[in-house]
């Protein structure tokens, strides 16, 4: 499970979620055995040389880990939301080294159930090459005192599965590496209505699997996009088998990361998943499991995207789970 929208926010709480210890054993007692830890380093850090990491930041930090080592849950430590980092790779480069190279001297010791993930979602200005480089200067910094340890790496374009087939070049030699990708296809239909995308994915009502029983139309501005209304069309008339809101999409992106392991002979992870909850939920239950299945049936690890909002599976506040969805990835 992903702990989402806590500390990879500007500072914790202001996006509503703030991590508690009941969070950890909820995770545990339900079946699952690790958790994702997006942190927003780049928050907390210094501008200027040694970019140092606060103090009490960190403690916090230190607090998850130990909270997740002590339910006997593997961690991911992942940087996450380093927008500095998507606006100006280059610029950024040394920030990001030093911040790694804390990081990893902070946990040089720790348990090898603690897991590195350099950067979440590499995107915008960090293109492929760009990312390519940097990737190798960090990882360098973090085997000079962790040479064992887990690393997750990520393709660009938001950790395509694509991506990972297609562009991401890692070290050779190093067997400690997993390819990660992230999995939101078909998007109008995982992030229906999201406040935070663009106008063109306002579309409600989008089901999985389509055909819809009765057609729909691009909502506003949505239609003005040609991609949209093509997908659309599809979905509207398409059988299941053929549709684009079908089986057949999530086969197809995860059949791109498998290519991964097929050349690489490294292992896949896929890191976020899940579907907004403006979608239906015998639709959201249904997405869920058969890509949760598909990723298995591949021998895929996979963590689902809870952020405590939207997306959630697990309810915070009330300490209790959205029951389809605790179905749909457990059972």
């Amino acid at each position: 499970m992903n702990l989402g929208d806590a500390l990879d926010a500007p500072t914790e709480g202001a996006w509503g979620v703030v991590l508690g210890a009941s969070d950890f054993t909820a995770v545990r007692q339900a079946g699952f055995d690790h958790v994702r830890l997006p942190i927003r380093f780049s928050a907390h850090a210094g501008t200027s040389a040694p970019y140092t990491i606060d103090a009490d930041f960190f403690a916090r930090v230190d607090w998850a880990v130990g909270q997740a080592l002590a339910n006997d849950l593997a961690v991911i430590v992942d940087v996450h939301h380093y927008e500095e980092m998507e606006q100006q790779p280059e610029a950024e480069r040394t920030r990001f080294c030093a911040i790694w190279r804390q990081i990893a001297g902070r946990y040089a010791a720790s348990s090898p159930a603690v897991v590195f993930e350099l950067l979440n979602e590499p995107s915008k200005a960090m293109k492929a090459p760009e990312w390519n480089a940097i990737l190798v200067d960090a990882l360098r910094i973090v085997r000079e005192s962790n040479p064992t340890r887990l690393v997750v790496l990520e393709g660009v374009d938001w950790a395509s599965a694509q991506n990972l087939r297609d562009t991401l070049v890692i070290p050779e030699g190093d067997l400690n590496l997993i390819g990660s990708f992230h999995m939101y296809q078909p998007i109008l239909f995982t992030h229906q209505g999201a406040s935070f995308m663009p106008p063109e994915f306002q579309t409600r009502g989008v089901v999985f699997p389509g055909p819809p029983a009765t057609p729909i139309a691009p909502a506003g501005p949505a239609s003005s996009a040609t991609w949209v209304r093509e997908w659309l069309d599809r979905y509207n008339t398409l059988p299941a088998d053929r549709n684009p809101s079908g089986p057949a999409t999530i086969a197809d992106q995860l059949d791109m990361a498998a290519t991964f392991v097929q050349r690489r002979h490294l292992p896949v992870y896929m890191g976020e998943f899940g579907a907004i909850d403006h979608a239906d939920p015998a639709s959201r239950a249904a997405w869920t499991r058969a890509t949760r299945m598909e990723a298995e049936r591949r021998g895929f690890g996979w963590a689902y995207w809870d952020d405590g909002g939207a997306f959630k599976a697990y309810d915070r506040a009330t300490r209790t789970w959205v029951p389809y969805l605790k179905a749909a990835l457990l059972e």
